[in-house]
């Protein structure tokens, strides 16, 4: 049972962790990417969320995970540039990549109260690149 503080209902609970997956944490690379590891890693990541969610929700900490897509990183900027990236901005339907921002706001949404009944999710901010 939830036991909360006089002043703090359940929307608020004790606390809130967020683990930075990916959106290849929740399905497989192309063929045309060479991420064995890393997806492999991400892969890990949304399962300690899952499980850790799972124990510790009853003590009213929410954990979940953010699943960017490809974001406007100086990394990722250089390989749009040089071409890089194009076949996988083809594959997202928005056409094109993320900008920090957008995911800074949707981990913003996962630390308040507006999530406050997610418990071992992963949120896909990816401009519908899983989708296809």
């Amino acid at each position: 049972m939830l036991t909360t503080s006089s002043n703090r209902g359940p929307r608020e609970g004790r606390g809130t962790i967020i683990n930075v997956a990916s959106m290849l944490g929740l399905v497989a690379a192309s063929p045309t990417t060479p991420a064995t590891a890393y997806v492999a890693g991400k892969h890990a990541v949304m399962g300690l969320t899952k499980t850790d969610a799972v124990m510790y929700a009853p003590h009213g900490i929410r954990i979940n995970a953010m699943c960017p897509g490809y974001v406007e990183t100086p990394l990722l900027k250089a390989a749009t540039a040089s071409g890089i990236m194009d076949g996988e901005i083809k594959k997202t339907p928005m056409g094109r990549l993320a900008q920090m921002e957008e995911i800074a706001d949707a981990i913003v949404f996962l630390a308040s109260p507006f999530s406050s009944f997610m418990c071992g999710a992963g949120l896909v901010v990816d401009g519908g690149f899983t989708v296809q």
